[in-house]
């Protein structure tokens, strides 16, 4: 009788661990694709290393996938492979330096775009006009 009580409690107390290691798993999933997929492939170029075949690629992932059970945030993971790959390794680079310039630049052609258009037209009504 006391080994089935022992057997149930343990049981009992086992359920829940098991039910909270399900439930993160797909979790730290979701974010291990979720950064894998910024992260650009060293041998495929250009290509998110989630969607590499490279082994590369899957030791990449596999490393993702350790540093977020250590309980590192996305932005260390990503830090730690701009450490050993430079920051070419990010699809999205940081907008800083020459990288700011880049992501600003199409805003300011686009209004300067639209600028010149809206003046063009105004010009080309008075003319009509006139």
């Amino acid at each position: 009788m006391r080994s089935l009580v022992i057997k149930i409690l343990f049981l009992v107390l086992l359920v829940p661990l098991t039910v909270g290691s399900v439930s993160s798993s797909p979790d730290i999933e979701a974010k291990v694709r979720y950064i894998s997929d910024q992260l650009r492939c060293p041998v495929c170029r250009g290509v998110p290393i989630s969607e590499s075949p490279s082994s590369l690629a899957q030791d990449m992932t596999t490393v993702i996938r350790q540093k977020l059970a250590e309980g590192q945030t996305e932005e260390q993971i990503l830090n730690y492979f701009v450490e050993h790959y430079g920051e070419w390794i990010l699809l999205k680079p940081k907008p800083h330096g020459l990288n700011l310039v880049i992501w600003i630049l199409p805003y300011v052609l686009l209004v300067s775009g639209i600028g010149l258009l809206a003046f063009l037209v105004s010009k080309w009504t008075r003319k009509k006009h006139a």
